[in-house]
């Protein structure tokens, strides 16, 4: 009962941090209508190892470039962001300082200021030339080996001490 208990608050932590900026999307606000069920079942799925992802959404976007984008199951959701707080403590030890996406206080603010502070550094305080290569290589996410990464990720979290409910 303790464990339930424990991954059910942890699942809560989840669903608020999933919802934050998919707040009136048709997957959110069905998932929301009956949240705390939802919330019951997906924990009682867990503990079973009963749970399963759903398939994703695929969708074009086109701005600023034309990409691919699956999106995921609301419910999948939560259960990203249960694990991610689950180990971003971990992860966040190996970040370098300049790599922004997906961390807590590192957003596109945060990588504004510092690109600002690089360039006046840079052009010694705006009063020579400075140049800025921004990229982005077509397809990389879509060919990233998926076992080679999943057996990355999965060594570190055996080596790191995590939660129990993790690798239990």
């Amino acid at each position: 009962m303790e464990t339930f208990n424990r991954l059910l608050t942890d699942l809560f932590v989840a669903y608020y941090d999933a919802r934050r900026n998919k707040r009136n999307t048709i997957n959110q606000l069905r998932f929301e209508i009956n949240f705390e069920a939802n919330l019951v079942k997906l924990c009682e799925d867990i503990l079973k190892r009963e749970y399963e992802i759903r398939p994703s959404i695929c969708f074009i976007v086109n701005n600023p470039v034309k990409r691919e984008i699956f999106a995921a199951d609301f419910r999948d959701r939560v259960i990203y962001y249960l694990i991610f707080n689950y180990i971003s403590p971990y992860y966040e030890q190996l970040f370098i300082e300049d790599s922004y996406s997906c961390r807590k206080t590192k957003g596109t603010h945060y990588a504004i200021k510092r690109v600002e502070s690089f360039i006046k550094e840079c052009s010694t305080n705006y009063t020579s030339d400075c140049y800025i290569l921004k990229l982005d290589i077509q397809g990389y996410f879509m060919n990233i080996d998926r076992v080679m990464l999943c057996a990355m990720v999965e060594d570190f979290v055996m080596k790191t001490e995590t939660p129990e409910l993790l690798i239990t």
